[in-house]
């Protein structure tokens, strides 16, 4: 506990001191109890001059004291004299590398370096930090390279709206009459089951389409996705090899959906003509493109024939990536009627940035289908908005 660090430091420097030795102390924090940062930093407080610990508290058993947490709270809360100073505001994008190296989830909640560490969501929160940031703030975020993020429920209010209206570069001008039915919107599509803490990229979009002068780049006129194959094995099925009864077959693995999208887009040659020259411009620039993919699934055979038919126009979405896909049942009650609610997670491969969609439905593939639709368009937003030929999709 932390007062015993606090004893144990100072009962060792006396002793120390008596004996005539001048030492630097240094603390060694586990987690076990859910104390190492309190322990190190009362270690700190108490004259220990050097603190051992992990990047994102990564360790044995339930982990070593988090330097992710330790060093901002000394330079910050305790105002310690750190060498590390200078390249605090370098805390956050440390943390995500590190998890990136070891392919680990990160902590959303992490003090600090969490993407959810400055994030507000109740609509008197945002009110009060659009008057004084430090009402809910502790810390500036960029003094550790995070950032504040305002979340859309149902406990938002107008400011949130406007708030992200500011930060996604919409004309407060021009979406301020819409706050209101945009979130009388949100606040529907909650108790349908839709979430969108963790899927602030439909929020993004939803705030756009109720902008005027927003175009979308693309548009689904529609889609079918069949699944097909004689894989009948389960976990309660044994196949053998007739040749050798002690010998398991594997099930041929290969696509086991076929999926087909009809989309209408820009024109590949208008996507790429000069400005100045509008001998390249059709009198109609736009296309619609009928691709279809196989996969693994109906969901990925669905993002493989999207793929394929915008990245001719868009070859921007060769560098996105799906990296999460989840389903949660909302109504279980209902059986094979249930509602389901689908979050997708993308990445752009190129830039290193990472967004989430969500949809609800009771067809999981029409849910899934529009929540990657969402997020192959919120890929393509500078090009969308800087591309007004697009505003007769």
């Amino acid at each position: 506990m932390p007062w015993q660090v606090q004893t144990a430091v100072q009962a060792l420097q006396s002793t120390l001191l008596e004996k005539g030795h001048e030492v630097t102390l240094g603390i060694h924090c586990h987690n076990d109890c859910g104390m190492a940062v309190a322990n190190s930093i009362m270690g700190v407080q108490s004259g220990v001059g050097l603190v051992q610990g992990t990047i994102n508290g990564i360790g044995e058993r339930t982990g070593n004291a988090d330097l992710c947490s330790i060093v901002p709270s000394l330079a910050l809360k305790c105002q310690t004299t750190l060498s590390c100073r200078s390249q605090l505001d370098q805390m956050t994008s440390l943390s995500r590398y590190v998890d990136e190296i070891l392919n680990r989830t990160p902590n959303h909640a992490a003090p600090y370096v969490g993407s959810s560490a400055f994030a507000h969501k109740g609509g008197l929160h945002v009110a009060a930090m659009k008057r004084s940031s430090a009402s809910y703030q502790h810390p500036d975020p960029a003094d550790v390279g995070n950032e504040c993020r305002v979340l859309i429920s149902e406990l938002s209010g107008r400011q949130n709206i406007m708030a992200k209206v500011e930060a996604i570069g919409v004309d407060p001008d021009v979406a301020s009459d819409r706050a209101l039915a945009i979130l009388h919107r949100v606040k529907q599509l909650e108790a349908q089951g839709y979430t969108f803490e963790g899927a602030e990229a439909s929020v993004d979009l939803m705030i756009l389409h109720a902008s005027r002068g927003y175009c979308p780049p693309f548009r689904v006129l529609d889609y079918s996705a069949n699944v097909y194959g004689t894989n009948l094995d389960s976990a309660s099925r044994f196949l053998y090899d007739p040749e050798d009864d002690e010998k398991v077959c594997n099930p041929l693995l290969g696509p086991t959906a076929r999926a087909t999208v009809k989309v209408r887009t820009i024109e590949t040659s208008v996507n790429d003509h000069d400005d100045d020259d509008d001998d390249h411009l059709s009198a109609d620039p736009f296309v619609e493109k009928l691709e279809v993919a196989d996969g693994s699934g109906p969901v990925d055979a669905l993002a493989n024939a999207l793929r394929r038919a915008l990245v001719p126009a868009h070859p921007s979405l060769q560098a996105v990536e799906l990296v999460d896909y989840k389903v949660r049942i909302l109504d279980p009650e209902a059986a094979t009627g249930a509602s389901t609610r689908v979050l997708i997670e993308f990445r752009n491969t190129a830039s290193e940035t990472t967004w989430t969609t969500v949809s609800v439905d009771t067809n999981v593939i029409s849910a899934s289908l529009n929540a990657l639709i969402d997020g192959f368009e919120f890929a393509l937003l500078d090009y969308a908005e800087n591309d007004n030929v697009l505003c007769e999709i």
